[in-house]
């Protein structure tokens, strides 16, 4: 499209910035400045009135400008995250009742003692053999080190019994979990049983029908509440396990500082004996609780 000069009338090329007959500046198509969010929500309801007859309500502006500034892929996945996260809220593990919390901490400080006992019983095999050392008989002091030794091992293994006992009056036997497996396997009995005395016709069908459904409705209840609470115990056994690892790197680490002789021999003989005893107790812990969810 040819283009003139709008003060001479002289004809111009598309590059020209200047008339060259005038040298007045050319003017260029001024834009139209672009419509406000507000200009372009009122163009939105004059269509929508335009569409509509009798329209039942009318838009208004705010909502119009909210309408034209969604941004449908985004808002969606906003809406998939708070459906995650409502989602994780609601998968929440039970809380364990405080009595099987207890039970399950007595039994843990039982296993322990048995452990500690153990113990003792191989110092005390040590301490024998002191005792059948030749210097006992000749060397009042190494005979007075290797008494007290002994004296104070009697009276760790007569403390640890003492405890032993009274742990076992607390203790409840069968675990809960036991006692629990021990009804359901009670409902299963006596639903082979119903199933058996309905066939040889000593069970009505009405009579029949309502002891199986409350015997499987117990039954149902009986495993949820087992399975809630062994849920529960898993969690401890698995922080137990994290705990292992977090030890067991250690004492690798104490065996590496070692091997590149940061610390002296006995330094890394007394560290193992350390992180062995209580990678044992940690076992114990782990074996006993690992025990009461079968």
């Amino acid at each position: 499209m040819a283009k003139y000069c709008v003060f001479c009338g002289n004809p111009l090329k598309n590059e020209d910035k200047f008339c060259i007959i005038c040298g007045k500046p050319v003017l260029t198509s001024v834009k139209k400045p672009e419509k406000t969010a507000v200009e372009k929500a009122k163009d939105f309801v004059k269509d929508k009135k335009k569409l509509r007859e009798e329209p039942a309500e009318e838009t208004t502006i705010e909502e119009a400008v909210e309408e034209l500034s969604e941004k449908p892929e985004k808002s969606g996945k906003k809406e998939k995250k708070k459906k995650g996260k409502k989602d994780e809220k609601e998968i929440v593990e039970k809380p364990l009742p405080f009595e099987v919390k207890e039970q399950m901490i007595l039994n843990i400080e039982y296993n322990d003692t048995q452990l500690n006992k153990e113990i003792l019983v191989d110092k005390l095999k040590e301490i024998q053999k002191e005792i059948k050392d030749p210097r006992y008989d000749v060397d009042p002091e190494f005979k007075k080190t290797v008494n007290i030794k002994l004296e104070a091992i009697k009276t760790l293994i007569t403390e640890l019994k003492q405890k032993e006992g009274e742990l076992e009056q607390k203790l409840e036997k069968p675990f809960i979990v036991q006692r629990i497996q021990d009804d359901i396997d009670k409902k299963i009995f006596q639903l082979k049983n119903l199933s058996k005395e309905f066939k040889l016709l000593k069970v009505d069908k009405e009579s029949f029908e309502k002891l199986r459904e409350k015997y499987n409705q117990a039954k149902k209840e009986f495993e949820t509440e087992k399975k809630d609470l062994t849920a529960g115990m898993k969690i401890w056994i698995k922080e137990l396990k994290m705990e292992k690892a977090e030890l067991q790197s250690d004492r690798n680490l104490n065996k590496g500082r070692f091997s590149a002789k940061e610390i002296s021999e006995d330094d890394f003989k007394a560290k193992s004996k350390a992180f062995d005893l209580k990678l044992k107790k940690i076992d114990t812990k782990i074996k006993t609780l690992e025990n009461l969810t079968k």
